[in-house]
């Protein structure tokens, strides 16, 4: 007999034995772990609101998904064929005059699809996080020892699914990769053939400087910056449009305009003084937009010439246009 077989067989080890049981069944033990465990539960649930599921983060989550609906999406080109690092002698844009025509407008529908679903399942996953946080708090703010104890599990599993509603939220903020079947770039005879995918990219959605745009009697100075960006890409233009609002003739309705700049800012000439122009400002659309629906916009009055009266005009227009 081994040794273990022995102690188990000594009335010493069987009352220790009994004794473990005992205590395991003891209806005061077992109800002091239900009190620890529903404790347990009110604390994780007090936590998880004010750190995962905290207003501040809720109006993050939603300022995020308001900044992605105005970025701009497209195509980019990423060689497979080159060593991490190295430089290649073809261009991005000519790499995409030698992907077949009909195979990149696919990609572009394809991405168009995949941006807009991307777009509203972020904002499906917004509102029912919203929905069970709401309803989390709501159960924080009248729950006692008596309801943990009584819905403690049930609580629990809702935080887990809340916060996998998180997970998944933050899962889907950046864009997905692109698949394509097939060979993007068709046979080159003798030259050996690029071996390129699609990404998909966003870029920052575009606005206007309010605080420096002003206008005068004759014209209007516009601003504009990239969000969260403090230098632009000296490659990208921008499309600056123009136009008088509430003509009072057909020749005031021909007072349109379109800018194409390289720089933030531009200076229209020849407006009429005392009067509203509505501006608007984009990036100059490209072969590789698939999506970009942003277009920011502001109203400008420019000053009467009236005698004496330009610094009272232009105070007024200051008043009902602070921007």
């Amino acid at each position: 007999m081994s040794m273990s077989e022995a102690e188990a067989n000594t009335p010493c080890h069987s009352a220790r034995t009994r004794c473990i049981e005992t205590h395991r069944e003891d209806p005061e033990v077992q109800h002091a772990a239900r009190v620890q465990a529903s404790m347990d539960v009110g604390f994780t649930l007090q936590r998880v609101l004010t750190s995962d599921l905290a207003p501040s983060v809720m109006h993050g989550n939603r300022v995020r998904l308001e900044t992605l609906r105005r970025c701009s999406y497209y195509l980019e080109v990423i060689r497979l064929d080159l060593p991490l690092g190295e430089h290649s002698y073809l261009s991005n844009s000519t790499i995409l005059h030698l992907i077949d025509p009909w195979k990149l407008q696919r990609m572009k529908k394809l991405a168009n699809c995949q941006v807009k679903i991307q777009l509203s399942l972020l904002e499906e996953l917004h509102e029912q996080l919203l929905k069970e946080q709401q309803s989390l708090d709501n159960t924080l703010e009248c729950c006692d020892l008596p309801m943990l104890m009584l819905e403690g599990e049930a609580i629990r599993q809702r935080l887990s699914a809340a916060l996998q509603t998180k997970a998944d939220f933050d899962a889907m903020v950046l864009p997905g990769r692109l698949h394509s079947k097939h060979q993007l770039i068709s046979d080159m005879g003798s030259a050996k053939v690029p071996q390129v995918r699609l990404a998909l990219v966003l870029k920052m959605p575009v606005h206007f400087d309010k605080a420096h745009s002003f206008a005068t009697s004759s014209s209007a100075t516009l601003h504009w910056h990239v969000a969260g960006s403090e230098a632009t890409d000296p490659r990208e233009q921008f499309e600056l449009r123009y136009k008088l609002m509430q003509p009072t003739c057909a020749v005031e309705g021909t007072e349109v305009g379109v800018l194409t700049c390289a720089a933030c800012s531009a200076k229209v000439e020849g407006l009429r003084p005392d009067r509203c122009y509505e501006f608007s400002i984009k990036r100059v659309d490209s072969c590789c937009l698939v999506y970009g629906l942003w277009i920011d916009s502001i109203v400008l009055r420019t000053i009467s010439t009236s005698i004496g009266g330009g610094n009272e005009n232009y105070d007024k227009r200051r008043r009902l246009f602070p921007w």
